[in-house]
Order: C-alpha cells, then sequence, then structure tokens
C-alpha cells in the first residue's frame, strides 16, 4: 500500500443534518462501484455509562476508539474510510487521526426551518429543539470541517455530490492481527432477525447506567461493514479494540448484541456468558412487521425499515430459519423464549439473568 495515507471522508454536523444517511449512501455507492470501503459510526463507539454527559469526556472516548477501528480497517487493507457522526464543536477532531489519515471533514448545513423539520420527521422530540439549535451554533461559531448546504437537496443528491471525492479502488485483504483474549464479564445477547434482542440489550443497559454500574454495550453487526465482506476476524479485531478503550475509560462490564456469535467471536473474550433469545414463527413474523414500520431505532445497515411486503416476507422466513437452525445447534448458552411477551417483558427477564 505504500506510505500514503488512507482516505477518510468524514460527515458531521446537527442531528437531522443527515450525517449518517449520507456516509451510508457513500459507503453504498464505494462498495457497488467495486471499491475496498469501511465505514463506521462514531455513536457506536461511545456507548458506555452511566453516561459522562457528553462534552469532552465522550468526545474522547469516542476519538480513542475510532483511531483504534480506523488503523484496524486500513491494515485489513480498506482503501477508503467512511465515517458519520458528531466531532467535538470546541476541540475538533483529534490531531492523531489527522497525523494517520488523510482526513475530510464535511460538515452538512441546511437552513433553521429545513433542519426542524427534518429532525422532527425522524422521530426527535419537539422539547429537543432549542437543544439542536444550541449544536447548530456551536459549529457554526467554531465553524469545523467544510460546510456543505444541503437545503432543498435529496440524500442522494447530497451522496452524489460527495462521492466523486471517494477513492475507488481494490486493496489486498489482510487478515487482522490475532486477538489477545480480553477478560470480562461480558453478556451476549443472540437471536434471529427482528427477535428483540437489540431492544431489550440496550432496555437493560439503560437500567444498568441508572443503577450507576459502568457498563458498555456493543452492537457486533456495526462494527462489520467492511467491503469485501462480511468478515468475521475484523468484527472481533474491532469489538476487542473498542473493549479495550471502554475498559480504559472506566466500564467493568460489556453486553454484546449479534445475530450469531461465532467462534472468531468468542476468542475475543477469557469469560463470556451467551443468552440467547427466541420466538415462535408467529412471534417472528409479527416482530418483522413492527420493524418495517418503524417500532425500533433506524442503524445503519437496517433492512427493513419502510420495506414492501415481500421484502417483509423474505426476511421473515429468514428468521424463522435462523432460529430453526438456532434451536437445533444447542451450544452453551442460556436460552428466553420470548413467544407471546412485549419488549419490556423481554428486557426484564434479560435484566434479572444479568443481575444473577
Amino acid at each position: 500500500m505504500g506510505t500514503e495515507k488512507t482516505p477518510v471522508l468524514w460527515t458531521t454536523g446537527a442531528p437531522g443534518s443527515g450525517k449518517s444517511t449520507t456516509a451510508w449512501g457513500l459507503y453504498r455507492r464505494v462498495l457497488e462501484a467495486g471499491g475496498s470501503v469501511a465505514y463506521i459510526d462514531i455513536d457506536q463507539l461511545g456507548l458506555i455509562g452511566p453516561p459522562p454527559g457528553g462534552g469532552e469526556a465522550s468526545h474522547a472516548i469516542k476519538a480513542a476508539n475510532l483511531l483504534r477501528v480506523l488503523k484496524i480497517l486500513r491494515d485489513r487493507g480498506a482503501r477508503q474510510l467512511v465515517v458519520s457522526g458528531v466531532v467535538d464543536p470546541e476541540n475538533g477532531v483529534e490531531r492523531d487521526l489527522e497525523g494517520d489519515f488523510d482526513l475530510t471533514l464535511v460538515r452538512l448545513t441546511c437552513d433553521h426551518d429545513e433542519l426542524r423539520s427534518r429532525f422532527l420527521g425522524r422521530g426527535s422530540p419537539a422539547g429537543a429543539l432549542p437543544d439542536l439549535f444550541e449544536i447548530v451554533e456551536a459549529y457554526e461559531r467554531t465553524g469545523f470541517g467544510e460546510a456543505m448546504d444541503t437545503t432543498g437537496q435529496r440524500p442522494e443528491e447530497t451522496v452524489d455530490a460527495l462521492f466523486r471525492r471517494c477513492l475507488v479502488e481494490k486493496g489486498e485483504v489482510s487478515p487482522p492481527d490475532a486477538v489477545e483474549p480480553q477478560p470480562g464479564p461480558v453478556t451476549v445477547v443472540t437471536g434471529p432477525t427482528a427477535v428483540g434482542k437489540s431492544t431489550a440489550a440496550y432496555s437493560a443497559l439503560r437500567d444498568l447506567w441508572a443503577r450507576e454500574m459502568p457498563v458498555a454495550y456493543a452492537d457486533l453487526a456495526q462494527f462489520g461493514f467492511a467491503n469485501p465482506g462480511p468478515d468475521p476476524a475484523v468484527e472481533a479485531a474491532n469489538l476487542a479494540a473498542v473493549w479495550r478503550g471502554y475498559r480504559e475509560a472506566g466500564a467493568r462490564r460489556l453486553i454484546v448484541v449479534a445475530r450469531e456469535f461465532l467462534p472468531e467471536h468468542r476468542q475475543v473474550f477469557k469469560e463470556v456468558t451467551v443468552v440467547h433469545l427466541d420466538a415462535e414463527d408467529p412471534a417472528l413474523t409479527e416482530r418483522v412487521r413492527r420493524r418495517a414500520e418503524g417500532e425500533s431505532a433506524l442503524l445503519a445497515g437496517d433492512e427493513l425499515r419502510g420495506a414492501p411486503p415481500g421484502v417483509r416476507d423474505r426476511v421473515a422466513a429468514r428468521a424463522i430459519a435462523e432460529a430453526a437452525r438456532a434451536r437445533a445447534s444447542g451450544g452453551d448458552r442460556v436460552v428466553l423464549d420470548t413467544s407471546g411477551q412485549e419488549a419490556a417483558e423481554t428486557a426484564a427477564a434479560l435484566l434479572a439473568l444479568l443481575h444473577r
């Protein structure tokens, strides 16, 4: 790969400005064009609590973990890296990142009326609008990054405008370095598509935070956006790096959500408990429908939000098959049958296991 720095295109901006949608669109465009590319949402690298309340502490945790993950993806062979998420409005991007990579920081903006509409349109509460515009003012005051006005633009138009600044190039795929097993305790929540594992795990996490317990959270799927892929070895390397960062920041326990917990993932930890959420076929079909209608939080790679009936049927069939395979495979794990449960009941059952 020579001595040239790997390009990083980072979209930032206020909530609702379109930074995640744009970055995900860029990742997909480079991938479809045949480029070796990886994507990371920096918000997935700071899920540690009790939350430090934002500000410098939260930004420092995310920035340190981002640098770890970007180095893993670069060394694995990614030729273009795409990042989305907020930057510290007072201090900007960490200098270590600028020193190791060819960074382009793009701050997406739009007029206040449109930002208000976008913010409320994604389900954010009207009561948060004053905080939203306080963030806007901070970004405008400090002026980090290259401002890009997206007023009146469709998301695909913003992606088109930035795609020409991405590197579309194949890269040699190198396996990540061997992972040193990390200490626990670690609880991994698995289960078929749409069974409700993320909802239950995050609800349990918030309860632990409310009790002032220093716990971190990782969604394994969010560490695997690297082309060519999927690559469990990359997911494992990223998971190990982020957990090291969380431990340095004071976390004493980790909750991981994963559709499957493979041998490559298991070797990351010295001590791990797997809790598998199961559900009967009708329950899975109904939960797929709810996901498609926007019941859960929207994350990168979500294939169900707004999906038409044909796609829902295919995903439901896949979820049912995943559940059947898991039942047949057995393994060292605790199984929770969530059929007939509401999300709060599943979260309570998971929380009871975590306490035990």
